[in-house]
């Protein structure tokens, strides 16, 4: 489940950053998108971690999916509605930083409970697939499908991808 949503959150933020260069085409508007996506989740690292500890690892994965879900769903209005700019890209990829580092950790931390001592090495190896791999296979498929849906189709792809990991995190007892 976090593996198709973590596809659909790269090729939505793939797919932004096709939409800045053609929007601007200046290099230094891509390098402020990517600085205010890791900004926030430098200063996280110092908190998420004991907050991952003490708080329900299924809350966090939900509420780090949900927000960035609607962050997609307010780009998307805000695109659609013809009104979309770059600040708020800045703005909303720094929240999104947020929320995918608790989101993130609760994941890594949550394998030790879901999983038998022996089963730690394929559980680990599975989930640096759905990180790493989200990482090519999203960026590829936005790439692909930029041309012939758009930024708009790209972020329903990445809600329906959220609906779909929402359902898997809800179903199964963390």
């Amino acid at each position: 489940g976090q593996l198709i949503s973590q596809i659909g959150s790269e090729m939505t933020w793939f797919a932004v950053s096709i939409w800045i260069w053609q929007l601007t085409g200046r290099a230094t508007d891509l390098a402020l998108f990517g600085f205010f996506s890791q900004l926030p989740q430098i200063f996280m690292y110092l908190v998420s971690g004991m907050v991952v500890d003490r708080t329900s690892r299924k809350i966090l994965m939900i509420v780090g999916d949900s927000m960035t879900s609607l962050l997609t769903v307010v780009l998307a209005v805000l695109y659609f509605s013809g009104h979309l700019q770059i600040w708020h890209l800045f703005l909303t990829t720094a929240i999104a930083g947020i929320f995918s580092q608790f989101q993130a950790l609760a994941f890594d931390a949550s394998i030790s409970t879901l999983v038998d001592r022996q089963d730690y090495a394929r559980a680990s190896s599975m989930g640096f697939l759905a990180e790493f791999g989200s990482y090519g296979l999203g960026p590829a498929l936005a790439g692909v499908l930029y041309l012939t849906i758009g930024l708009g189709g790209i972020m329903a792809v990445d809600l329906a991808t959220f609906l779909i990991a929402i359902s898997i995190v809800v179903s199964v007892r963390i």
